[in-house]
């Protein structure tokens, strides 16, 4: 099953979150720069923050970032395999873009046997119309009691020939023993694949390091690669793992992040609701000197909100039983009264209706919504998966740029929040009434990534302001940001790493 194509090499780690995504995101962006037609990869994901490909699928959110890097189309064969968790001991399975059922954690295994060759399939696709291919890898790489179903790690690399680079995350501690156990533990059969090793989140003076280094050099007849220092910066997280943290390398801000605030900020309070999906949606409202976002659990925590806003989520009855155990339903019409806006987007949206008809998701059937909106909600076993424009009428008509991910279908009897380009839904150039606008007050759409328009969230946050009795001006180019983070990132990659070993070049055109 080797590949004859394979040019590239697999970014694995000593475990999760220790930046493989930022070092091949870094990478992909350096090899961009320089002319190299590159393209991510990332054979199995587990993430419920995901996007809509360019071929009308869907894939993890973190291979749309380094897509991105990469200045190329977003291709469901950039993530062939993704596992959406919707429940204890259960995800659903998307393969190639498309749901095709649920799997149990027992059967998950056998499952992955069975799924190599479509990974296999998807990286060769991809090595015919690029150069290079970097491939990012899940978890740790020496889990050895599940080599056996591995998609994203050495069982894949070893099937299409790719060499690898272990990553380990000096932060925590004990980075040169993880590495060394990594090595140690793996078959030969694997092992003989590692290149060499990074070490990531270096702070200071790296020298310190080197008699380690040389050590695990010497015994292990490997090569180091280099240190990656921490970085300042912006990069969309991966998943809900780093919902207000600090990111592996590459600073995240937060609501009590090192920035300007006004002396009174828009307070965003979004409902950290089970199941949480898309939690990238906020990434702009976070990144406004004079919005105060936080994600709160407890009802109480919503006394103060100017906008209370229920994300996404992949289990929409759960997170509604959810709410109303927690208290929040009281607290949401309490908050109403005293003039807060509310904002449902997907799931959250759905949440808002009166009742919801699934027998897809959860099979519950016919359930009660929280009645804030006049809308019902059918779960469908088809999904919808696109990528939409349009404008929102009650916001200076300004443009609004997004995509939908769902089962759910909501017909909503209040004024539309946007207006959308009818192509993606059979209505040819009409504009189709997307979303819920009620009283001026409580919204609800289908849209992620909305807050990603300056225009919109600039119109939207001023309104909020003024039926508040305040003021705001937005002072982010979020597009502008994004891009400026991506170059740092590429430029420090460069500048700390062997870059060209690493990837096997042998100079700067490949």
């Amino acid at each position: 099953m080797t590949s004859s194509r394979a040019r590239g090499v697999l970014i694995a780690g000593t475990g999760s979150n220790v930046g493989k995504s930022l070092i091949v995101t870094g990478l992909l962006r350096w090899c961009r720069h320089r002319g190299i037609a590159v393209a991510p990869f990332k054979g199995q994901n587990m993430a419920l923050n995901s996007a809509v490909t360019i071929d009308g699928g869907e894939v993890a959110r973190a291979q749309a970032v380094q897509a991105r890097a990469a200045g190329v189309d977003l291709s469901v064969a950039m993530n062939p395999v993704l596992i959406k968790p919707t429940g204890k001991q259960r995800s659903q399975l998307i393969v190639r873009g498309r749901p095709v059922g649920e799997i149990a954690s027992g059967r998950w295994i056998a499952t992955k046997r069975e799924l190599l060759a479509t990974v296999v399939a998807a990286f060769e696709e991809l090595s015919v119309s690029y150069e290079l291919i970097i491939a990012e890898g899940a978890g740790s790489a020496a889990e050895i009691n599940l080599l056996e179903g591995d998609l994203a790690n050495l069982r894949f690399a070893q099937a299409v020939g790719l060499g690898t680079v272990l990553v380990g995350d000096l932060e925590p501690g004990g980075v040169l023993a993880s590495i060394y156990g990594h090595y140690t533990l793996l078959p030969e059969a694997y092992r003989s694949l590692l290149r060499g090793f990074v070490i990531n989140r270096v702070r200071g003076d790296g020298s310190i390091l080197q008699p380690g280094i040389e050590v695990l050099t010497r015994r292990l007849g490997t090569r180091w690669f280099g240190n990656l220092p921490m970085i300042d910066g912006y990069l969309p997280g991966e998943d809900a793992i780093n919902l207000g943290t600090t990111q592996p390398g590459l600073w995240r801000p937060t609501a009590t992040g090192n920035r300007r605030v006004s002396q009174a900020p828009i307070r965003v309070r979004v409902v950290e609701l089970p199941y949480l999906a898309n939690y990238t949606d906020f990434d702009p409202l976070t990144l406004e000197p004079d919005v105060d976002l936080r994600f709160v659990r407890r009802a109480e925590d919503l006394g103060d909100a100017d906008l209370v806003i229920l994300p996404g989520t992949k289990a929409t009855v759960t997170a509604l039983s959810w709410l109303r155990s927690a208290g929040f339903a009281p607290q949401l019409e309490r908050v109403l009264e005293q003039g807060c806006w509310l904002l449902g987007i997907c799931g959250g949206y759905q949440i808002l209706a009166e009742q919801i008809d699934d027998s897809v998701e959860s099979e519950a059937g016919h359930v009660n919504g929280l009645g804030l909106l006049r809308a019902e909600v059918v779960f469908e076993a088809e999904k919808v998966l696109a990528n939409v424009v349009g404008v929102a009428p009650g916001f200076h008509q300004a443009r609004v740029a997004g995509y939908q991910i769902h089962h759910g279908r909501v017909l909503a009897k209040e004024d539309p929040f946007f207006m959308l380009e009818g192509a993606d839904h059979g209505q040819g150039d009409a504009l189709v009434p997307e979303g819920a606008s009620r009283e001026g007050q409580i919204y609800g759409t289908t849209l992620h990534g909305l807050f990603d328009e300056d225009t919109l969230r600039s119109h939207f946050l001023s309104s909020l302001a003024r039926s508040r009795g305040r003021s705001f001006t937005s002072q982010l180019h979020f597009d502008d940001l994004l891009e400026t983070s991506l170059d740092h990132l590429g430029e420090i990659v460069g500048a700390s790493l062997d870059v060209f070993q690493l990837l096997g070049l042998t100079s700067p055109g490949g």
